[in-house]
């Protein structure tokens, strides 16, 4: 077997909380700052639990954002085709995934942080489990 497919370790970074997993009301809750700066892709993983409450419709959305300091001057980070990197999940129970392209970020942004933004229509004080990981690849690090 080619160690590409059965040592994969050196080739991504998962060990990166954007957002722990937390009873969220309806509001929006921004991740920490974390440096990139070794990183040239990613992956959003969005996790998506149970929704309490009765609302008629769930909305929970992801934004990834970078900034020159991991303080201010935060603004979306754009894919290829000029858009937001935006993952969005309705469904409860729900593990989504969002690629993102870290070349694409400005030249002097080094830091990222995800969005998350709840949204609910009607329900009795609704709620959701939800939070997020981001998986970093190719980093400058060597294989074992």
């Amino acid at each position: 077997m080619h160690p590409s497919n059965t040592h994969i370790g050196h080739l991504i970074h998962a060990a990166n909380q954007a957002l722990p997993p937390d009873l969220q009301g309806a509001g929006t809750r921004n991740g920490a700052a974390l440096d990139v700066s070794r990183y040239q892709s990613g992956v959003l993983v969005a996790n998506v639990g149970e929704v309490a409450g009765t609302p008629t419709a769930t909305s929970v959305r992801y934004t990834v954002q970078t900034s020159p300091n991991g303080t201010d001057g935060w603004v979306p980070l754009r894919g290829l085709d000029d858009a937001d990197v935006v993952l969005t999940v309705t469904a409860a129970g729900t593990c989504a995934e969002k690629d993102f392209n870290l070349q694409y970020a400005d030249v002097d942004h080094s830091f990222l942080r995800v969005v998350e933004v709840i949204a609910f229509t009607e329900g009795t004080t609704p709620s959701v489990m939800a939070g997020a990981t981001l998986v970093f690849g190719g980093g400058q690090r060597l294989p074992l």
